[in-house]
């Protein structure tokens, strides 16, 4: 009883070691017979590879709608292939290899961030593979606020991660008034002083109003007592002999206030 059940074991072991050594027979020659290592044909020229790739019984296929940037790899050559290269990866015979070629070193330019907030600059630069540098802000007298010049300039060449570093103009700070009870008030006088204290009058509104002189303000906005600044469009309306709904719009910009 012993003895058959060694010899069934014994059995057992022999054909699962003629199964092994007849698979690895009929792999190599089917499968790796008809196979060979994949060339590595990263950083060759074109006729290079092509070459490379008939001795093995392979076609090469270049795909000239796509570039990729390489540091190492000089412009036209090889810089990507789609099998990986080497002795373990294995391409059949009449099969196609695709590669891309290089189009040489990342060119980064600075991008042009005028008049950009700090944000929007440092998302733009981080898209450019840049970084941020020193931030300097200047209280200008300009219309232009934000970003107003950079440090390297707009369209300097430069290496990948190099900080670039930003002036930003912040606008000026303005006086701050009460405004003024203009009601009753001529037109003619009123405008004068407040343009004098850098207030804007930017808007005048003719309108009748019986028993009023003409040229005498009947409204205003913002009202006695708000806050008002050079920034602020004062409106007015102005008593007229006859309703005309003229609406005067000033062509004068605000001025900064002078203390």
């Amino acid at each position: 009883m012993k003895r058959g059940c060694f010899y069934n074991v014994l059995f057992a072991c022999v054909v699962i070691v003629l199964f092994g050594f007849s698979s690895y027979f009929w792999f190599n020659f089917f499968v790796r017979g008809r196979s060979l290592p994949t060339p590595n044909l990263i950083g060759k020229p074109v006729a290079e590879a092509n070459a490379l790739c008939l001795d093995a019984g392979i076609s090469l296929e270049v795909d000239t709608t796509r570039a990729r940037n390489s540091d190492k790899v000089p412009a036209g050559y090889v810089a990507w292939q789609n099998r990986e290269p080497g002795a373990t990866s294995f391409v059949k015979r009449g099969s196609r290899i695709k590669v891309e070629l290089s189009s040489g070193p990342l060119v980064i330019r600075v991008p042009d961030l005028d008049a950009q907030s700090p944000r929007t600059a440092l998302l733009r630069l981080g898209q450019q593979n840049l970084k941020m540098g020193n931030l300097t802000y200047t209280e200008a007298a300009s219309d232009k606020d934000g970003i107003v010049a950079s440090e390297p300039p707009a369209g300097t060449v430069v290496a990948a991660q190099s900080p670039v570093s930003l002036l930003v103009n912040v606008p000026v700070a303005s006086n701050t008034y009460v405004m003024p009870d203009l009601i009753d008030r001529p037109l003619d006088v009123v405008r004068p002083g407040l343009e004098a204290n850098g207030l804007h009058v930017a808007t005048v509104k003719f309108e009748a109003y019986p028993g009023i002189a003409d040229g005498i303000i009947i409204r205003q906005f913002p009202l006695r007592g708000a806050p008002v600044s050079g920034r602020d469009a004062i409106s007015v309306v102005v008593s007229k002999a006859e309703e005309t709904n003229i609406i005067e719009q000033s062509t004068q910009p605000a001025r900064p206030i002078t203390q």
